[in-house]
């Protein structure tokens, strides 16, 4: 199994509000390990991520406790979509979020 050592951490933050989506994005190398997580001020938040020149999310935040833990598959940039589930969003709830993203290098 391969090792890898952290090269680069990002933290992005903001406020997302009823059915608005907020895109954040980051730029990673194919074969990079990637480490998201995202801690919010309301559990009905979640994130999905969207890998570079793609239209659908290969992540989605809300059957994976918004936690993602893998490799790059493509260098470029990567799209992560913040967004309430429908029943927070209804009542115009907000969530205050902040995301990590760590990214590594493989080391052997």
């Amino acid at each position: 199994m391969p090792s890898y050592r952290a090269t680069d951490v990002q933290h992005l933050s903001g406020q997302v509000k009823g059915y608005q989506v907020v895109k954040r994005h980051f730029h990673a190398k194919k074969g990079q390990s990637l480490n998201i997580s995202m801690a919010s001020s309301n559990r009905s938040a979640y994130f999905n991520l969207t890998a570079p020149n793609k239209d659908s999310a290969f992540f989605n935040g809300s059957m994976s406790d918004n936690q993602f833990e893998g490799i790059a598959s493509a260098t470029g940039k990567y799209t992560i979509d913040i967004y309430l589930m429908r029943n927070a969003a209804r009542r115009n709830e907000k969530a205050d979020f902040r995301l990590e993203i760590i990214k590594g290098d493989r080391i052997n």
